[in-house]
């Protein structure tokens, strides 16, 4: 718990603090090429936002979620691969692109945020 707690409580002052993020919904740890905290929630204006901080550098990432593929969306698309259930969604950057990395049983897959398309799936 702990290392989730350090990654909740980092995540949300960085992306406050460099992003004008105003409201956080949701904090996670994003693992793939890079690890990143990634951090949901609304701007001053209330539009939604995804911050990504890149954990060995402090690179901080922001992207307007209205301008991409929504979490729904991205869902659908696995779904349509084969997903069952979902376990988890998490924003993240993978090979210089922000993806939605979607976990369901045994199988990670990534989409594309910007064209809505499937990545990859990768088995565990």
């Amino acid at each position: 718990m702990k290392p989730y707690r350090t990654a909740k409580f980092e995540g949300e002052k960085l992306a406050k603090q460099y992003a004008n993020l105003e409201t956080v919904n949701q904090v996670d740890v994003f693992n793939g090429l890079e690890s990143y905290y990634s951090v949901l929630g609304q701007d001053k204006n209330q539009k939604p936002v995804a911050v990504l901080i890149e954990k060995n550098n402090n690179n901080i990432y922001v992207y307007q979620l209205e301008n991409g593929t929504s979490q729904e969306k991205a869902e659908a698309v696995v779904r349509e691969k084969g997903a069952t259930e979902i376990d988890k969604i998490t924003f993240g950057r993978y090979a210089d692109k922000p993806v939605w990395e979607i976990k369901s049983g045994g199988n990670y897959y990534l989409v594309d945020f910007e064209s809505g398309s499937l990545i990859e799936k990768e088995k565990l």
